[in-house]
């Protein structure tokens, strides 16, 4: 099974419910973090402008390259319209955005599904070292993302680095007896470069991964980043069939072999920010509150807008980031530190590396609330 063929407009149409979008009163509107800071670009014009033209007719709407496919207007829509899906239809066979980071995350994504995989500064398991115990034949394999990749982005710095966040996934899963395993050649996962509508680069990172992985025998795969996880689970199956193996962001398998661990706590007051991919497209909130409840004398502050309805980062597929970028983060580390929150704590490199990324300029860089991973702070706290 391969890749699918361009849709034709009818089927679009139907694919995602476009012609719901007729028959809500905007309820896009407020949710959309695009929509919010501009006041423009709103996603029921958009559908309206294809209803009347179709694809053609849209190919200049700004919401086409801005919208970060958050899926939270999907979760507001009394209808359930698959607006992201449909973002991302209309992305086919076009690359006129304007890429982050100077599209050094699109030209690595690329190179690798075209050819062997290629490192940028230093090779990708670089990270790997003598303080964690890897590939002793486990059943569990960690599938550790574009964390090196994260680490060569110019004045983004996080702690022991994006590549920190994969040796603390070790560390944790060797605490539980794990060793496991890790791809000598793993690829991206292609979130997006399917998201911005490269589907054959995707499909080419996709097959390497899936034979790659198949091929150790792994019962279990599991993720750094909810996106990859998202990825593996969803979008490869839908894409190429089923597959032998099961697929966990790390906080669910962490989560669920609590008892086995032991944690020293600290004095922090956490609040706890949720990745678009981990609480709307994978419906996971509870597990990486239940590690984090672990990790502080204090209990952990619940953000104003949490679980489904959380707010994106801002991050998407790395595409056009400009003042709604800036305003999404400088709302959530505001919510953070009008809740009383001392550390804002994630679960997912992506929204770790645009706060890193932003934080220097916030309105708020001058109040006590700072950015964690979720994942490394545990791996710190363990006892013994």
């Amino acid at each position: 099974m391969g890749m699918e063929v361009e849709m034709k407009d009818t089927e679009i149409r139907a694919k995602y419910r476009i012609d719901d979008c007729t028959r809500c009163k905007n309820e896009c509107a407020a949710a959309c973090p695009v929509y919010r800071h501009y006041g423009t670009n709103h996603p029921q014009h958009l559908a309206h402008l294809f209803l009347e033209g179709g694809a053609e007719a849209t190919r200049g709407h700004g919401l086409i390259w801005t919208c970060v496919t958050c899926t939270a207007c999907t979760e507001a829509c009394p209808f359930k319209v698959d607006f992201a899906g449909f973002i991302r239809e209309l992305r086919i066979g076009r690359v006129d955005y304007r890429p982050a980071h100077g599209g050094i995350i699109q030209h690595y994504q690329r190179r690798q599904a075209a050819s062997k995989a290629i490192a940028i500064g230093k090779p990708r398991n670089s990270w790997i070292d003598k303080s964690i115990d890897v590939n002793k034949g486990a059943e569990v394999l960690l599938f550790a993302g574009c964390l090196t990749l994260f680490d060569a982005v110019p004045g983004c710095e996080c702690g022991d680095g994006f590549a920190g966040m994969a040796r603390s996934a070790v560390k944790l899963l060797n605490k539980l007896g794990v060793s496991p395993i890790v791809l000598e050649d793993e690829r991206c996962c292609g979130r997006d470069l399917y998201d911005t509508g490269e589907r054959e680069l995707f499909a080419s990172l996709a097959r390497h991964n899936l034979e790659a992985i198949k091929k150790t025998g792994a019962a279990k795969v599991l993720t750094i980043c909810p996106e990859c996880a998202f990825t593996l689970k969803r979008t490869y199956a839908e894409e190429f069939g089923g597959a032998p193996f099961e697929v966990e962001h790390i906080t669910e398998y962490i989560a669920a072999n609590m008892s086995k661990l032991g944690f020293e706590r600290g004095e922090e007051r956490f609040a706890f920010h949720d990745p678009c991919y981990l609480c709307r497209s994978l419906c996971v909130s509870d597990a990486p509150r239940a590690v984090l409840a672990e990790l502080s004398r204090e209990a952990p502050i619940e953000l104003e807008r949490r679980g489904a309805a959380a707010p994106c980062c801002g991050a998407g597929s790395w595409t056009n980031h400009g003042p709604h970028t800036r305003t999404a983060v400088n709302e959530r580390l505001t919510e953070a530190h009008r809740c009383g929150a001392d550390v804002l704590v994630t679960a997912c490199p992506k929204c770790t590396l645009l706060y890193a990324e932003a934080n220097p300029a916030c309105s708020w860089k001058q109040s006590p609330v700072v950015v964690r991973d979720l994942i490394s702070i545990a791996a710190s706290r363990l006892k013994g």
